[in-house]
């Protein structure tokens, strides 16, 4: 057995056990204890042990009992020892021994409590947190946890090396430093983190993200991610830093790379291309001095220079030219010019005034000519070429290598691809990509992006007076002239017909936008002289901003149009911004348009059934009122959404999937057993006017396979109003088919009485404006109409349909004046299918 002496320290004569007691009840006490005892003579030999400690070490009374504890007797100390059971398992106890009398004779008192649980706890938390720093410090990211003060708590190696780029010093960032402290008073990105932490730490926010240069480290760049979680007390914040420098440059040389591409598309001269290639170096090698490129297959030189005074430029260039140009083939792609080469003796003088230390040569190899491109870099400092820098190079190679390349071939069909082929400008394609690009990069920077819609007036005009020859000469010059009045980064795009998209990246105010729309508009203020024409064209602008109006490029194109068309509305030749109080309904009716066209093909469509009862009130029939239940706008009433569906045609397809529904439903309810009645389904006027309408209805009714007149379809008194040869043959064949036909909403429109008794027309439906007044006190216009309706219909051998009845006033007065059928809240609201198959048990006999 082991144990540890070194717990604490012996009793004073204070501490001393009191006088012992008589030895029955020391006896009694020791046997019945729950703790286990040992009772031990002064050399060591166990005298007694009780039941607890018998367990404990897992022996009998006799294989304890009269043999050795094994454990120095120590008085007044508590140690830890370990006990070896005979099945091999291990037991951790604290042993304390005290003295006692024991029939007699001095002995010792051992009690032993079992910690083996709580010692395992100690060392699986141990080991947990040794994992814990060990998994941390195995990430590539800087960790560190911060406590509801802002204290470091844990932290890996990276963090001791990242998080003093934000701007505190590296103590700040240890273990039990205060690392919010430290922020706050710390320069550049820490005041930032600093507040971001505080916003945590106060449950503001749930997590931080941000990205920031770093305080001593010019081309270093840092990711800052930070997550809140626990509460109150054990709040705790997650800091992670990451090194994105890397990333951060990448993007900055692909921009690059792909504003090279972009005026390798726009077919701009090499001599534009290579500066702007120059200009890339110049960016990521921060102390290049002076940079020349040549291609000699086109006789293409460019330079680049930073710290050379304007005298001596056209000095270097020239050295630097005919240096390139005579250079031999070498085999060596990239070679030091060393400082007293030869070539150096004209430019002596710079070299004196330590301007430049270390230069280089460098062969743009191309499929033309090994040799055809060539390369010289002067630089500041006396380093040499680092690897991303000679990475950077490749690009550079790359980049020549497209430009002579595939400026001739693959460049055409780019420009074909990406460009609107009368003007030459981009197209919508191009656009909404350099406007992608222009959000995330104004996203990261915190900056506006504008997107201008363009719409010149009364173009239609042009073409129609002076044909579309002309009008596609004058829609050239536009877009010559625009172009004229915008910068380099923006982007003037074609999105068809007479209209033009252009957007404004990295703005800082809305005022910049109005400034590039009034210079649109006076560039249009000078005639187009076009074949021997003079003439004038304005145009009605409308611009969106990122992110104000919205944070996509479709949002911020349809905002931009609707800011147009509300210009163009408003005064033609003006300029307007996006209004989101003006424009919600149409955006609202934009929005419905959008969801609607999928709502069938998502199953967001369903039919609610409206009872009707006869005179007796037994249920004769249900009528069909679509209902849409959509994910983001929720259930949308009816007199939303399908006046947009008849505008835009919608309609037809609902109205089929309507009948399809229907004839499903009673399919279903057939199959359950349950008696089936008419179900009427609403018809609108575009949806009759289709030429297909009777035979869509009549496979309905075939595929259906449903006993006669379970259709009934009502149609409004406007669409009876035509060609009557034309509208009773559709009408009988619909007849003929089996369906019910009824008049909705009867008396509200211009229906002709003539037209009454020579169509085939077996219900007519009164309307509920008339029904409402019913029982009103000193009504009798109603009445007197109502009864004439009923007489009426009658005569013509019509059922009558009073809807709309919402009281029993109403039912009486109409049941007295003769009426057939009743519908409306007072006889049911319409209710789901399921609600309407238990009508169908209740309902279809007699109350």
């Amino acid at each position: 057995m082991q144990h540890d002496t070194s717990v604490s320290e012996p009793r004073s004569t204070a501490d001393r056990p009191a006088p012992y007691p008589d030895q029955r009840s020391l006896q009694a006490i020791v046997a019945n204890n729950t703790n286990a005892l040992l009772v031990l003579d002064l050399a060591g030999t166990v005298l007694f042990a009780n039941e607890a400690a018998l367990r404990l070490f897992g022996r009998q009374a006799d294989q304890v009992q009269g043999s050795p504890f094994g454990f120095p007797l120590q008085p007044g100390l508590t140690v830890d020892a370990e006990i070896v059971r005979p099945d091999h398992s291990v037991v951790i106890v604290d042993l304390r021994v005290e003295p006692i009398e024991w029939d007699g004779s001095p002995a010792m008192l051992a009690i032993l409590h079992d910690i083996t649980e709580r010692k395992q706890a100690e060392q699986l938390l141990i080991e947990t947190q040794q994992l814990l720093h060990s998994a941390l410090d195995a990430l590539p990211s800087a960790i560190a946890i911060l406590d509801r003060y802002g204290q470091v708590l844990a932290a890996n190696v990276r963090w001791l090396q990242l998080g003093p780029l934000l701007g505190v010093e590296a103590i700040d960032c240890t273990v039990g430093a205060s690392f919010l402290a430290a922020c706050q008073l710390g320069v550049g990105p820490a005041v930032v983190v600093a507040a971001a932490i505080e916003q945590l730490l106060a449950s503001e926010l749930e997590r931080y993200e941000g990205e920031f240069a770093a305080v001593t480290h010019s081309r270093c760049w840092l990711a800052v991610r930070a997550v809140r979680f626990g509460a109150g007390e054990r709040v705790r914040v997650v800091m992670m830093l990451e090194d994105v420098s890397a990333r951060y440059q990448a993007e900055q040389i692909s921009l690059a790379h792909r504003r090279v591409l972009e005026l390798i598309a726009r077919q701009y001269d090499l001599r534009t291309i290579t500066r702007e290639m120059l200009q890339l170096l110049g960016e990521q090698m921060t102390d290049l001095v002076y940079a020349a490129y040549v291609v000699r297959s086109v006789a293409v030189f460019a330079s680049y220079n930073r710290y050379i005074l304007h005298d001596d430029l056209p000095h270097l260039d020239q050295w630097a030219s005919e240096l390139l140009t005579q250079l031999p083939y070498r085999n060596q792609r990239i070679s030091e010019l060393e400082p007293d080469s030869p070539h150096w003796h004209k430019i002596q003088s710079l070299i004196q005034m330590q301007i430049i230390n270390r230069s280089w040569l460098i062969v743009l190899r191309t499929n033309r000519d090994p040799a055809d491109g060539w390369l010289l870099l002067c630089r500041q400092s006396d380093m040499p070429l680092t690897l991303e820098e000679q990475q950077l190079l490749d690009h550079i190679e790359q980049l020549t290598t497209i430009a002579l390349e595939q400026h001739a071939t693959l460049h055409k069909l780019v420009y074909q691809a990406h460009h609107d082929a009368l003007t030459g400008l981009p197209n919508r394609l191009l656009f909404e990509d350099r406007l992608q690009h222009a959000i995330e990069h104004a996203r990261r920077n915190n900056t506006l992006v504008a997107v201008l819609f363009i719409d010149l007036d009364r173009f239609k005009q042009v073409n129609d007076t002076f044909g579309h020859v002309i009008g596609d000469l004058l829609l050239i010059q536009v877009a010559r002239r625009f172009e004229l009045c915008v910068r380099a980064t923006d982007t003037l795009a074609r999105h068809g017909g007479d209209e033009f998209l252009l957007v404004l990246p990295e703005i800082n105010s809305s005022q910049q936008a109005m400034a590039i729309a009034r210079r649109l508009h006076e560039t249009l203020e000078h005639p187009f002289f076009i074949d021997g024409h003079e003439i004038f064209v304005s145009a009605s602008i409308g611009a969106s901003l990122y992110p104000i109006d919205g944070t996509d490029v479709i949002t911020l194109q349809r905002a931009a149009d609707i800011a147009m068309y509300r210009a163009k509305a408003t005064l033609r030749n003006s300029f307007q911004f996006f209004d989101a109080a003006i424009t919600s309904t149409s955006l609202e009716q934009l929005q419905i348009e959008t969801l609607l066209r999928r709502a069938i093909e998502r199953n967001e469509l369903l039919l609610h059934y409206q009872p009707k009862v006869d005179r007796a009130g037994k249920l004769v029939g249900f009528e069909a009122l679509i209902r849409w239940q959509n994910v983001e706008l929720g259930m949308v009433s009816p007199a939303r959404f399908i006046p947009i569906a008849e505008e835009t045609g919608l309609i037809v397809a609902i109205g089929a999937w309507v009948l399809h529904e229907i004839a499903r439903q009673m399919r279903e309810w057939r199959q359950q057993g349950l008696p089936l009645v008419p179900i009427a389904a609403n018809v609108s006027a575009l949806q009759f006017s289709q030429s297909s309408f009777v035979q869509t209805v009549a496979e309905i009714l075939e595929q259906a396979d449903l006993p006669l007149d379970w259709l009934e379809l009502e149609l409004t008194e406007s669409m009876l109003v035509g060609q009557i040869d034309n509208l009773r043959r559709q009408l009988i064949e619909l007849r003929q088919l089996g369906v019910t036909l009824a008049i909705d909403d009867f008396g509200t429109g211009y229906s002709s009485l003539s037209y009454l008794h020579r169509l085939p027309i077996n219900i007519l439906k009164i309307d509920r404006s008339f029904v409402a007044w019913l029982d009103q006190p000193e009504v009798t216009v109603e009445h007197s109409l109502v009864s004439a309706i009923i007489s009426l219909g009658h005569q013509l051998g019509m059922q009558i349909v009073a809807e709309g009845v919402e009281t029993a006033g109403q039912r009486q007065i109409l049941l007295a004046a003769g009426c057939d059928l009743f519908q409306g809240y007072y006889i049911g609201r319409p209710m789901p299918a399921e609600a309407a198959a238990a009508w169908l048990r209740t309902h279809t006999e007699a109350n």
